[in-house]
């Protein structure tokens, strides 16, 4: 037994007619009606009862219906979920951040990461110093770092994400005033 036969048999119950079930799925009656009856001897029951106007299910035919439609959902979401989880929408991302970062950058990142990934599970580190978010990744205990240049280790992929003016407080008596 494979998923088509579900699917095949699916059509089938719904439509109770094994005409318009064969038009649904594209193909020619004869093939469906053989493969429906191949199901039945695989199975060994009879999941429906053939007139010549309409078909109808038996006991075991609703029964196997209600379970053949659980399955189908569930394969169907297990494709979509691996899906997901390929394009990196599913999952867990662990974030360290430099103190400035922490409390000017996370707060926005982290509501449009949560609106954006709905799938992904974040946490972030905050207050870590560039060398100690260096160690970090290397070890893999956070996955992305947010932190000020230099990236002493050359096997770390480095973007600039934004650049921040420095500013001199100096008392008004002060030579550098």
């Amino acid at each position: 037994m494979d998923l088509r036969h579900l699917r095949y048999f699916v059509a089938v119950a719904e439509e109770r007619h094994f005409g318009r079930a064969a038009e649904r799925l594209h193909m020619a009656q004869p093939p469906l009606s053989q493969q429906i009856r191949q199901l039945e001897a695989e199975l060994g029951v009879e999941l429906l009862h053939r007139t010549t106007r309409r078909v109808d299910l038996t006991e075991a035919g609703r029964a196997y219906l209600e379970r053949a439609r659980t399955i189908l959902a569930d394969v169907d979401e297990a494709a979509h979920h691996a899906r997901r989880v390929a394009a990196g929408s599913v999952g867990h991302l662990a974030i360290g951040c430099v103190g400035s970062a922490t409390y000017s950058l996370l707060p926005a990142l982290s509501r449009r990461l949560s609106e954006e990934l709905p799938g992904v599970d974040f946490s972030f580190r905050g207050e870590m110093l560039a060398p100690d978010q260096v160690e970090a990744l290397r070890t893999g205990a956070i996955d992305v770092a947010l932190l000020r240049p230099p990236a002493a280790d050359l096997s770390l992929a480095v973007h600039t994400l934004r650049q921040d003016r420095l500013v001199v407080a100096a008392p008004a008596d002060h030579p550098l005033a």
